[in-house]
């Protein structure tokens, strides 16, 4: 049986951790004292093209009529990571220094009452981000890689997280 708070948990923890959005991992210098072009964890960034394991999704049509549909990434002064992973609401958490990452809790499905079946993308989206060990900026692109390229998302800047 499923604990009927556990909603209302989950949206004051999502609240808190709007509430830290910004803060620490933040800043416009990172650890290393170098300013960047963007901040990591000072905005919501919108997936534009994803590679895995051979499989390619990049932005198209279908993504921006369903906006709430297309995965977003987010993070707090603490480190945890949210969004949505295109069908499901995720929470994980991430390491920095510098532009090197890691990921001591992989993000997963937020355990929530009414889940969505998971999509081919967002199953791809969260194999994706724990593989991923380096960040890097380009323009107004976040990039975060894997070890030799294998595995790339590129993320777009929005202005607030979508519905």
């Amino acid at each position: 049986m499923v604990n009927p708070r556990l909603p209302i948990l989950t949206a004051c923890l999502l609240t808190l951790a709007s509430a830290l959005h910004g803060c620490g991992l933040a800043g416009s210098e990172d650890m290393a004292g170098s300013l960047e072009p963007r901040s990591l964890c000072g905005q919501p960034w919108l997936l534009k093209s994803l590679k895995v394991d051979g499989r390619e999704h990049r932005t198209g049509l279908l993504w921006r009529k369903l906006m709430r549909e297309r995965p977003y990434f987010t993070c707090d002064a603490l480190g945890y990571v949210r969004g949505n992973s295109g069908s499901n609401p995720y929470t994980g958490r991430l390491s920095r220094s510098g532009d090197q990452l890691s990921w001591p809790k992989a993000p997963a499905v937020a355990p929530m009452i009414d889940l969505r079946d998971s999509s081919e993308l967002e199953q791809d989206f969260l194999l994706a981000l724990p593989q991923t060990e380096q960040l890097s900026f380009d323009g107004e692109l976040l990039i975060l890689e894997g070890a030799a390229g294998a595995t790339r998302l590129e993320f777009q800047p929005a202005e607030t997280p979508p519905p």
